[in-house]
């Protein structure tokens, strides 16, 4: 069976910013920082669809971009911050020529020292663009312009940089209204839940497995995730599962049956009626305009 190919920071650039000049270094620490007005020219625009290995923060100060996390396409626009979770099925859809921000990439091991588990749930249970007042957005412009500074040293001091990102977050967190509020149960197993799908999900499609996982009953897990996010497990996990399809789907060398298969759909029909349902198209057109997109 496939596993699907997580893509890493360095991938990212070789893969969809081949024109970027070398005179860019290549950061292989476990927090990196990226200036959106010097890098994203070089990124071609849209990207394939990809499951990177790290969480990253868009910052836009100036212009805007459009980035689809998973099956929702968001806008980011002056002063607003954009989350996205390792895990996510994501890809950069537009940028304006003007925009500028920074990008942080980090790894999860890196979240969980720097966030509580409340905090994680706040931020990844929140929609996924934040706004920020102009003074918040301009005070983490300066931090970022700092983390900048001390990641691209020769040998940068990753205490200050993790200090800098931790300073950046409980900003981001006191200055949205939204993150201010408590988070309740429901919050809490729906997180829990979503996490377990992202591990789970090539192996496991029933709902008795996540309830058991979580110690709940079907019933109040269904509850939960449906007060949570508008979507029952079921409707979850399915389009999980079809996302992420999207990137076997790249790989030419397999027909579409295999892939059904691989992902534990027994019946390749149902996959494509359920692929269509999710994205719109039938997996077989999907190839087709991966195929164009990767001609131009």
């Amino acid at each position: 069976m496939s596993k699907i190919k997580r893509i890493t920071p360095t991938d990212f650039r070789g893969q969809f910013m081949s024109e970027m000049s070398t005179d860019f270094a290549i950061l292989r620490t476990p927090v990196q920082i990226h200036d959106i007005g010097k890098t994203s020219g070089f990124i071609k625009v849209p990207t394939p669809l990809h499951r990177p290995e790290f969480n990253f923060i868009v910052h836009i100060t100036r212009g805007s971009a459009k980035q689809q996390v998973d099956a929702n396409l968001v806008s980011i626009k002056q002063d607003e911050i954009l989350f996205v979770k390792q895990g996510n099925v994501t890809s950069l859809k537009e940028v304006s020529p003007d925009a500028a921000g920074y990008m942080i990439l980090f790894e999860d091991q890196t979240l969980n020292q720097l966030l509580s588990k409340q905090e994680l749930i706040k931020l990844f249970s929140a929609n996924t663009v934040i706004h920020l007042p102009e003074e918040s957005s301009t005070w983490l412009t300066s931090l970022f312009e700092l983390l900048s500074i001390e990641i691209y040293y020769p040998n940068p001091n990753l205490g200050i940089c993790y200090s800098l990102l931790q300073a950046g977050l409980q900003k981001i967190f006191t200055s949205s209204q939204e993150l201010n509020k408590s988070i309740n149960r429901s919050a809490e197993i729906t997180f829990n839940f979503k996490e377990l799908v992202y591990r789970y999900y090539l192996q496991h499609k029933s709902i008795l497995f996540y309830a058991g996982e979580l110690s709940v009953s079907e019933n109040y897990l269904h509850r939960c995730v449906k007060e949570t996010i508008g979507e029952s497990p079921k409707e979850w996990i399915n389009k999980v599962s079809i996302l992420q399809s999207q990137l076997l789907l790249q790989d030419l060398t397999k027909s579409i049956s295999e892939i059904a298969f691989e992902l534990n759909y027994g019946d390749p029909s149902y996959f494509g009626r359920l692929f269509k349902k999710i994205t719109g198209v039938t997996p077989s057109e999907y190839r087709i305009t991966f195929m164009q997109d990767l001609s131009e």
